[in-house]
Order: structure tokens, then sequence, then C-alpha cells
């Protein structure tokens, strides 16, 4: 299983902008890096092979994590998570991409997805507002990631419909959500996301 964290690099006002009617930018920002810092050294703890796809591989704030770097490439974020993919995993290897708007995921979560792969081509963690949280899939099925409205709450249905199309079989892990907005970064704290001063340097 190769997994492969899609990460924004920490810019003021160019990330976690639906933050920013109670943040100011570099607060949003602060809790970009926050947010990705979480997912990232998850990923790493429970996977031995955790890539770290970024739209600026100069950026140094992916200096602080021993993981693979590299470029997702232009396009929508189905074309960037392609590009990702068949640049860096093999024929038949297992994938998993997550984005870093969980923090509160919890590590069962992605056992399970790891562990529904043993049955199923396609996994989805479907999120509340129509999206998910992180697709695993067997091996490299591109055509998954081709015609979505990203962004929108069609994605997930989207998703299923193409995997029917593909005839490949697919698992929905228990609904979950992404933090967005404040009301949702105040949930996930609640929720027991655990947020020190040293992730918000």
């Amino acid at each position: 299983m190769k997994l492969i964290v899609m990460c924004k690099a920490p810019i003021e006002g160019k990330v976690k902008t639906r933050l920013m009617t109670t943040y100011s930018a570099r607060e949003a920002m602060q809790w970009h890096q926050a947010m990705a810092t979480t997912v990232i050294q998850r990923a790493q703890r429970l996977f031995p092979k955790v890539m770290i796809a970024v739209d600026d591989v100069a950026h140094p704030f992916f200096t602080r994590f021993n993981a693979e770097i590299c470029s997702q490439g232009e396009g929508d974020l189905g074309e960037r998570m392609r590009h990702v993919m068949q640049q860096f995993c093999k024929q038949g290897d297992a994938v998993m991409f997550l984005g870093t708007d969980s923090p509160h995921m919890l590590d069962e979560r992605l056992k399970q997805a790891e562990q529904a792969l043993n049955t199923h081509d396609i996994v989805l963690g479907a999120v509340e507002d129509g999206g998910y949280d992180l697709i695993a899939m067997r091996q490299a099925y591109p055509d998954m990631l081709k015609g979505m409205d990203w962004g929108t709450e069609n994605v997930l249905a989207q998703s299923i419909e193409i995997a029917k199309r593909l005839a490949l079989s697919y698992h929905l892990l228990e609904v979950s959500f992404d933090v967005d907005t404040p009301d949702m970064l105040s949930r996930a704290i609640k929720m027991g996301w655990h947020v020190t001063h040293k992730n918000l340097d």
C-alpha cells in the first residue's frame, strides 16, 4: 500500500479561506499547517510508504517531514491525483489518497480502508458534504478520477457511478466530515483532535 497525502503549501490567504470568517489569513494558514501535520504524521505512523504530493516542492514547510515529496502537477484535483498515481505507483500496487481536511480521523478508519481492499476494488471515506476524505484502490484505476465535479456535493455519488460503470466493487466507510468552516474546526477539536503550539509554529 502506498499512501499519498495531497497537500497545499501553507500560504496566507490561499489555504483554509473558509476559516477566515472567524480567523485571520495568518491564523487560517496556521490551522492548515496544524491539520496537515496531524494527517501526515498519523499516516507515517500507520503506513511504511507515505508520499506527500504538493503544489510547491520548494516550500520549506514540507522539509519537516521525513517523507518523499513530489509535485502534484497541473489541472483539477482528479488530474493531479492521476498524475501522481501514474508517476509513482507501480502496476498492481494498492494506493490510498488522503487530503489534509480530516485531522480528527481515527486510526481505525485508515485501517478499515486498508482491510476493505482485501475484498473490494475501491474504498471511499464518505463525508457529510457529499465528497470523501479518502479514496483507496486495490490497484491504480485512473478512470475513477476522471469527469468529476470536484468541490461539489456530487463527488461521492459520481465516484460510485464510475465504479459501477467500470464494474469495480466498492465499499463505503462510515460517514464523517471535513474541516472547512470554524464550526467544523470546533467539532474536530471536541472529538479529540489535540492541537499543540508546536503544530501551529
